[in-house]
């Protein structure tokens, strides 16, 4: 053994002594002698002693310490006063995270967040272009031209936007916990504010041909177009919010109840974004299949604008919720939860939509937004 080998083994035993003799001197406990000297039991998967469970009561099993948990929503969104059925709800996919602590005091910090992608719900057909295929360069045979393609076919994909949305949210909240009713049941009243984002997108192509009679003003050109007009309509709602409400918790067995309800009301800030291209294709000669295009994709029209707006609005968050103690610390839970905002969310169609089908309007930002959802998770909680 070598002389550092030899001067590193006493180094550790005298550190190892002296950390013994420290963390119960006459100066009291020192925490960082033996850092795992708080006991905080990490058998997560531990199984559950059901006698241990009915010996305890409401507040004993009431959470103490810290908890997250995760769940994945099966969550709806209605559609744009804008639709002719706006009544009709879309579903799409979301994630909920929860997380926060609860002190000895009885009093605590819940957080929460919520991210949606979607729904993402269009009319929509191929339109197939006007030459369809073109010939390779030998000539050999008619070949599919991939460049702008939808599966082994030249066309466009012509979309007309019915309910297309995101949503995220994040919350704090202020957390009491009062004593517990006759039969188990405990109330916790919360207060805390609210971050809320809600986006809305309005998209309507139109497809069009015609010939091409340009022989007056160079360089002139003669023969045939196709035209695709894609009109975009994307309008952003951030939600400034105060909210109070309560949870009631009643644990029966393995089981616990809980019902979350919170009231929030507060400042809509509101922008908008326009914009408005027409890209051609051109051909020399009337198209037909093999015949290759001139121009393609070439943009001759567009337009961008902007704006904003402000609003109010009010509204509610509901979880019911059941929770299944599959371990010493670890939840199986699902339920049910619906946000509603009764007022100021800007949604709208596009200009496109307005002019072909008579329908719609841009400036429709005091609309309700309703988000009901089926939830199923896993929660920690120590």
């Amino acid at each position: 053994m070598s002389v550092l080998q030899r001067t590193i083994r006493m180094f550790v035993l005298a550190a190892m002594a002296v950390a013994g003799q420290v963390g119960v001197s006459q100066e009291g406990y020192h925490p960082f002698s033996e850092p795992m000297a708080f006991d905080p039991d990490w058998q997560f998967f531990a199984p559950v002693q059901m006698q241990d469970l009915q010996d305890l009561t409401a507040r004993q099993r009431a959470n103490n310490g810290f908890y997250v948990a995760y769940d994945r929503m099966q969550i709806g969104l209605n559609r744009s006063d804008t639709e002719a059925a706006s009544n009709k709800i879309d579903f799409t996919w979301g994630n909920r995270f929860d997380f926060g602590w609860m002190n000895s005091k009885e009093s605590g910090w819940m957080f929460s967040a919520i991210n949606v992608s979607g729904p993402n719900v269009y009319n929509q057909y191929e339109q197939i272009r006007l030459n369809q295929f073109i010939l390779p360069a030998n000539n050999t045979g008619l070949q599919p031209d991939f460049q702008n393609d939808i599966g082994n076919r030249r066309a466009f994909l012509i979309q007309d936007s019915v309910n297309v949305g995101s949503f995220a949210t994040f919350e704090a909240n202020k957390v009491w916990r009062m004593e517990p009713y006759r039969y188990g049941g405990i109330l916790e009243p919360m207060v805390g504010l609210r971050y809320a984002f809600f986006g809305d997108g309005a998209a309507n192509d139109a497809y069009s041909t015609g010939p091409i009679n340009n022989t007056a003003v160079p360089p002139a050109r003669t023969g045939t177009f196709e035209h695709i007009l894609r009109d975009r309509v994307d309008t952003d709602n951030h939600m400034i919010l105060g909210q109070a409400g309560f949870r009631y918790t009643k644990f029966i067995n393995r089981w616990t109840l809980s019902n979350d309800m919170k009231f929030f009301g507060g400042h809509v800030y509101q922008n908008q974004s326009t914009s408005r291209t027409t890209t051609e294709t051109s051909y020399a000669v009337a198209p037909a299949v093999g015949v290759t295009s001139l121009t393609e994709g070439n943009v001759v029209n567009s337009f961008y604008s902007g704006r904003k707006g402000e609003k109010s609005t009010i509204g509610f968050d509901l979880r019911v919720e059941g929770s299944y103690k599959a371990t010493k610390y670890l939840d199986l839970r699902g339920g049910f939860a619906m946000m509603y905002f009764a007022r100021g969310i800007w949604r709208g169609q596009t200009a496109t939509e307005n002019n072909i089908l008579g329908g719609g309007n841009r400036d429709s930002n005091n609309q309700n937004l309703i988000m009901p959802a089926f939830t199923f998770g896993i929660a920690l909680n120590r």
